[in-house]
């Protein structure tokens, strides 16, 4: 161990000045819960994004492919063509999206009705896995459907009741546009566990969507499963590479990009107000350090006139400073960590969800954010140690000694 870092540590752990020891005591405290209050900040909103994410993979397809400017009647071309080719693609299908009007009585309610074929959006979407009640397999049938649950509360129904479908797209009589009606029975009830899903979600067969919306033999585009929906980005510009230019391609990342965005800047402006703990905790260092320097001049003093220069004398009390910083550093990461561990493992913290999309906050930590608070932390501290450490390299031995 270097001599100046041993002086260092001489000074720092030096109990002869009670009102020193507290001080050094208070810094060192600061650091700890500076550090491990960013760490459990980050957690809380990187989990939250996560949970959001997670959420949203269960209802969003991973890429969507569509076609500029006309129906896409060459689905199955493309699907044979272009995305058999690419090994990260699990499976395919085409799907239907359309607006359209549920009623039941007299309640009305605005839906969105997706055409799919049933055993292939077993593998795309899972939709099979997420039913409460009913048999997934009868939507084979013209006339059934699989309804969300809060629409199937809207309307007062359940799996065997009957609800009328109503297209916006009406057909053209002599006496005007008259809206196109179909009468279907609730097959199943289903929840993804996000209210904006489950009180608008109404799904049905591709060919009987295809003969309501009048779509013929065309469909709204073809959704596609990756292997990682976190890498999609990637997948989607090998699709992209591919295709005519023609079509358009996006990711369940582009249909979210807002919401990622502004849950990544609120990280950011967390991880900023709870930083200023630790700047909060630096000048406590700089107070400390200002002091040692004030008591130890005599010391500085007689280092110097047996050979000491300026330089070994700012490493001094840099290294105090840094002894604080690292020490906090570490300390905070190890009890910020094991909280988030904890937490997390046992889902203590619990949402309500009527309000919440998720059902318990999950606690989520990167390397590159942990890494990120314990070098921001160590660059404070270092920061916050130069003023003082240079102001006690400074000392003019004649001056200190004359009186001695």
């Amino acid at each position: 161990m270097a001599l100046y870092i041993k002086v260092a540590l001489r000074y720092l752990i030096s109990i002869r000045s009670k009102a020193l020891s507290f001080m050094s005591i208070i810094s060192l405290l600061g650091i700890i819960v500076g550090v491990s209050a960013l760490l459990i900040t980050l957690s809380v909103m990187s989990g939250f994004l996560y949970g959001i994410k997670e959420k949203l993979l269960q209802t969003t397809p991973h890429l969507i492919i569509m076609k500029i400017g006309g129906n896409f009647e060459d689905y199955q071309e493309v699907q044979n063509k272009y995305l058999s080719n690419i090994p990260d693609i699990i499976a395919s299908e085409p799907f239907i999206y359309s607006n359209a009007l549920a009623s039941k009585g007299s309640y009305v309610i605005p839906v969105v009705i997706r055409g799919v074929d049933p055993e292939k959006d077993k593998e795309v979407m899972s939709t099979d896995k997420k039913l409460l009640a009913g048999d997934f397999d009868l939507i084979k049938d013209d006339n059934s459907v699989i309804i969300g649950k809060d629409a199937a509360v809207s309307l007062g129904v359940w799996v065997g009741d009957s609800i009328n479908i109503i297209s916006p797209f009406g057909k053209k009589t002599p006496i005007g546009i008259v809206p196109k009606m179909k009468k279907v029975y609730i097959a199943g009830v289903i929840s993804f566990g996000l209210y904006e899903v489950d009180s608008t979600f109404v799904e049905m067969n591709l060919q009987s969507a295809q003969k309501f919306f009048d779509m013929k033999n065309s469909v709204t585009g073809v959704q596609v499963k990756v292997s990682d929906p976190y890498n999609v980005d990637e997948i989607k510009e090998k699709i992209i590479q591919i295709l005519p230019s023609n079509y358009i391609v996006r990711s369940w990342i582009d249909m979210n990009r807002s919401l990622f965005q502004a849950l990544q800047l609120e990280k950011l402006g967390m991880f900023l107000v709870i930083a200023l703990i630790v700047l909060v905790a630096s000048f406590n260092i700089s107070s400390l350090l200002v002091t040692k320097a004030r008591e130890k001049r005599k010391d500085i003093a007689i280092l110097k006139t047996i050979g000491a220069d300026s330089k070994f004398i700012l490493k001094v009390f840099l290294w105090q400073g840094m002894i604080i910083g690292i020490s906090g550093a570490i300390i905070g990461t190890v009890i910020g960590l094991t909280v988030i561990h904890f937490v997390d493992t046992y889902h203590l913290i619990k949402l309500n969800p009527e309000v919440y999309p998720i059902e318990y906050l999950p606690l989520k930590i990167s390397v590159w954010d942990t890494v990120a608070v314990f070098v921001s932390t160590l660059l404070i501290c270092f920061i916050s140690s130069i003023f003082p450490s240079y102001i006690a390299s400074k000392e003019i031995p004649a001056d200190v000694l004359r009186y001695e």
